[in-house]
């Protein structure tokens, strides 16, 4: 568990909570369409997030050093409500895709030319075009999510959605969707970044160890080995300049 007596962790998992809360009010806004909560609503309790984030760390800091309050306790609760909001967030975003409510293209925007089409009409146009390919991303949102609250499968859990988010993140900044999407997916993204980091030990030492179970040749000339391992790489590239000066 993180250590109580830093400001800076203690800063850090108050932003993290806030910005996964504000991604779960954005959801819970659905672009303004709810009259029960209006932009206006949604927005103002977003502000009350993140300026709660940067006040309470603070008070939460001194109460420790005169109070000796359990900063354990509001640490598992920030974790928890991490992991809540953003289960909760794309939990709802796989539902959505399942019952039809994405990657919906009205037919006057699905009959004009490709090049009249903006990046953020093609990719939902591209990603509804197989609803089979939709339901496996529901698939994976929901499950993920649900996994994300269980303290076993929370690491591999935040690493699949991590992945998942992270291309989407991509997607959404390149293809130009709207702010709110862009938005969303970025906070997500850095929430399943910070659970991912708890672990950092961890993962370290799992993905940056060798592994002596797999076979190798046994080159004991570090620069032959550096040699070949670059060649896949180059010898691709000299390739791939074959085809597209050679074979055109």
């Amino acid at each position: 568990m993180m250590n109580g007596s830093s400001i800076l962790k203690k800063i850090i998992s108050c932003l993290v909570a806030a910005f996964t809360t504000i991604a779960l009010l954005l959801v819970l806004g659905n672009s303004g369409t709810l009259t029960w909560f209006p932009p206006l609503l949604v927005f103002s309790l977003a502000g009350l997030c993140f300026v709660s984030a940067l006040i309470y760390p603070f008070i939460w800091h001194y109460k420790e050093q005169k109070q000796n309050i359990d900063s354990y306790k509001i640490y598992s609760f920030l974790n928890i409500l991490i992991r809540y909001t953003i289960a909760f967030n794309l939990a709802a975003f796989g539902w959505k895709k399942i019952f039809g409510l994405q990657f919906i293209v009205p037919p006057s925007i699905a009959d004009k030319p490709m090049n009249q089409q903006s990046g953020e009409w093609l990719t939902w146009f591209y990603f509804g075009y197989s609803h089979t390919f939709g339901l496996i991303l529901a698939l994976i949102q929901i499950v993920g999510s649900y996994f994300l609250l269980f303290r076993k499968t929370l690491l591999a859990a935040a690493i699949a959605l991590f992945a998942f988010m992270l291309n989407l993140t991509l997607i959404n900044f390149f293809y130009q969707m709207n702010t709110g999407a862009l938005t969303q997916s970025v906070l997500l993204t850095v929430g399943l970044v910070y659970l991912i980091l708890l672990d950092y030990q961890r993962l370290r030492d799992f993905f940056f160890k060798s592994l002596p179970n797999i076979p190798t040749l046994n080159i004991k000339n570090t620069n032959a080995k550096n040699i070949i391992r670059l060649s896949a790489v180059v010898l691709s590239f000299l390739f791939t300049l074959y085809l597209k000066f050679f074979m055109n």
